[in-house]
């Protein structure tokens, strides 16, 4: 977990620092309020599952994000610095985890440590959207080790169930105004868009036998729902097999004793299809199920049979 923390940190230092360019994309007009991996809208993010919404200023480019890293990134672009740099920069992260606000909070502090000195905690305390979620916002400061350069971090988190979801502004003029805070919370839930849709036959029974494969811990089977032109977050086939072979947090190393797939964002593209949803798992001495995210993915039909093609735009 805390390297998965570190991950995604880094990732945002080297955004908000200049270590990744990447030119704004066309967008969708803003009344269309399909997910933003399928159709882009100025100065709005919006997620898959979970469903909700993230307001931004409109001038503010969209940033590319390496792998792994967060689900969306953008910036104030900023000319006058290194070539790429956004300032300020938000980031947003959806991830599981089990443990409360309060825990989570606390497993930043070391994650920071990675690529940062002279960590100042400014503040952390309880608090809540618009529509009463419980949140918690958190503030630290720190030297980037790489560039010397100061930088505040402002983090707005909160947890539907497992999943969480967390919201980073980063800036480097001292402690986060209110006009930024605004941004991390205009967070608005919109359980409407997360009723099941219907999908075709051959979709419904590819990720049938997908959960069904998944439960039966054999790596070369699960493997065979994967393209092999696949690629998600950067990485290719091969990351996705090690992560079934070796990540502890994967189904086939934990109590899950079912899956199956709930489908809330579909679209055909030709041969492609954009999906998203969530899983529902069982877990062994639990008589609860709990939800966890797809995360926005492609499906790609070969040759009749439809494979996951990854999280490429």
């Amino acid at each position: 977990m805390k390297e998965l923390i570190a991950i995604s940190l880094l990732t945002a230092v080297m955004l908000l620092t200049g270590g990744f360019v990447g030119p704004a994309q066309a967008q969708s007009p803003s009344q269309d309020l399909k997910p933003t991996f399928i159709s882009q809208t100025p100065g709005l993010f919006v997620n898959g599952w979970p469903a909700f919404t993230v307001s931004y200023p409109k001038e503010w480019e969209q940033v590319p994000n390496p792998a792994p890293g967060p689900v969306f990134s953008a910036g104030l672009p900023r000319p006058d610095l290194r070539p790429g740099t956004h300032i300020p920069l938000l980031t947003i992260d959806v991830m599981t985890s089990f443990l409360s606000l309060e825990e989570w909070a606390k497993m930043w502090i070391p994650s920071f440590l990675e690529f940062g000195t002279d960590l100042k905690v400014l503040s952390d305390k309880p608090s809540q959207l618009q529509d009463g979620t419980p949140a918690r916002e958190v503030e630290f400061e720190y030297v980037d080790k790489a560039s010397g350069h100061k930088v505040n971090d402002f983090i707005l988190m909160m947890k539907n169930e497992l999943t969480w979801v967390a919201i980073h502004l980063f800036n480097n003029q001292g402690r986060t105004g209110e006009d930024l805070k605004r941004i991390a919370y205009s967070l608005t839930f919109q359980p409407d868009r997360e009723k099941p849709v219907q999908v075709p036959a051959d979709v419904r029974a590819f990720l049938d036998m997908y959960c069904v494969d998944l439960m039966s811990h054999d790596v070369k089977t699960i493997m065979e729902h994967f393209s092999d032109r696949l690629l998600h977050s950067g990485g290719g086939k091969a990351a996705v097999e090690q992560y079934f072979r070796n990540d502890p947090t994967s189904p086939i190393h934990t109590d899950v004793i079912s899956e199956e797939a709930t489908v809330t964002v579909f679209e055909p593209r030709g041969d492609k299809a954009y999906i998203d949803g969530f899983y529902l798992e069982k877990i062994k001495g639990d008589a609860n199920s709990r939800k966890m995210p797809m995360r926005s993915e492609q499906i790609i039909n070969e040759h009749g049979e439809w494979k996951w093609y990854g999280n490429r735009k």
